[in-house]
């Protein structure tokens, strides 16, 4: 699986990607040391990846954030923030705001203190906000100066890249092997055709089971046009003629996801990661969905269109509606039959329960039980 760069510059991929290495290896000798690893007040869970692209971290984390809600807990997410113009939130931080407006969220790139400040410092949160209780760490695998009580790997089934180089040759972050230093691994986008294989991988990398296989999974959608925004089942999609823009890391998933559901991908419009809207975007978009029912997009990418639309006084006129998936992640069989809802469960409940300590160690509670969870995963 080739890299991100493009091809002209695909002869310095290699070079490249050894040079990378030798400094991956470095950083992660000197955090397996316990050298620059510092602590919060309070449980932290990590939720990441290996590989660079989206895995779904934004549903899983929001579902994460959500059972522990339910089981009353009360959950900050810290994240770094990308794409975030001077003075404004970026599309994570607003997607959140958008799926889990009780959690709040800090991003900042000095994530400790970020996190810390607004743990320990009443007046950084609104006068009615609960103390949190635990810090949710959105793409943490590799943001190793914080210590955490549980670490989990996602890993997409269709784009698995365990196999790969190292970036930017391949998509892999740092070296495969590197999931044994992770607590569980969940795998996202599962299908049956390849659960076996890929679980022999991930068993021989990681030493365990995957604890859990998901799908990404459209609930509803939201139109939004002229006539203001209202709700319409996932079997609208049926048949419809539609243009997608995508500015995710995988926007294969979300062209599948919508050809899954009947649609006719009639035209796409072509946008990096975490890509700044401007009314250049629009007019392509508008352009490519001539003649399209709708135009698709996802809610990473709505919340900054409706931004930009709120600065120019509203939708364009004239044009096909927007049409914005509501995903979610659901829990699917693994190999061994089984559901992984529980044994998530179960180690987010140990996670939560302990303490935070000064070592920069999993936590014991979370080890028994992962230990326990993953013994009747068949490997």
């Amino acid at each position: 699986m080739s890299g991100p760069l493009p091809e002209r510059l695909r002869f310095l991929a290699i070079p490249m990607a050894w040079a990378y290495g030798i400094g991956v290896r470095v950083r992660n000798a000197r955090f397996d040391a316990g050298s620059g690893v510092r602590e919060l007040p309070v449980p932290v869970i990590s939720i990441g990846n290996i590989t660079a692209g989206g895995t779904g971290k934004t549903p899983f984390v929001a579902w994460t954030a959500a059972a522990l809600r339910q089981r009353g807990h009360h959950p900050v997410i810290g994240m770094r923030g990308y794409g975030a113009a001077p003075g404004e939130r970026g599309d994570e931080e607003l997607e959140y705001a958008a799926i889990l407006p009780q959690v709040p969220v800090v991003a900042h790139p000095d994530r400790h203190a970020a996190l810390t400040r607004y743990l320990t410092t009443r007046s950084s949160r609104p006068v009615d906000a609960p103390n949190p209780d635990c810090v949710i760490l959105d793409d943490g695998f590799q943001h190793r100066q914080l210590r955490r009580d549980l670490d989990i790997v996602l890993i997409d089934a269709q784009r698995p890249g365990l196999d790969g180089r190292l970036l930017p040759s391949g998509w892999l972050r740092e070296p495969a092997s590197g999931l044994r230093r992770a607590s569980a691994v969940v795998v996202t986008r599962s299908d049956q055709q390849s659960m076996g294989a890929l679980a022999e991988s991930i068993t021989r990398l990681h030493g365990k089971a995957p604890i859990a296989w998901t799908q990404h999974a459209w609930r509803r959608l939201e139109r939004h046009g002229e006539g203001g925004k209202d709700s319409l089942p996932v079997s609208w999609l049926r048949g419809k003629r539609i243009t997608l823009l995508a500015g995710v890391g995988n926007p294969g998933s979300v062209r599948r996801a919508a050809e899954a559901e009947g649609a006719t991908i009639a035209g796409e419009v072509s946008a990096p990661d975490h890509v700044q809207v401007t009314e250049t975007l629009v007019r392509r978009a508008i352009v490519a969905a001539a003649g399209s029912d709708a135009l698709l997009v996802t809610r990473k990418d709505w919340v900054k269109l409706a931004r930009h639309f709120a600065t120019v006084g509203g939708l364009p006129r004239d044009t096909p509606p927007w049409i914005v998936p509501d995903l979610a992640i659901e829990f699917v069989e693994g190999p061994d039959g089984t559901m992984g809802d529980e044994r998530m469960l179960a180690i987010l409940r140990a996670a939560i329960a302990r303490p935070a300590s000064a070592s920069g160690a999993e936590s014991p509670a979370a080890t028994s039980a992962i230990v326990t969870a993953t013994a009747s995963v068949t490997k």
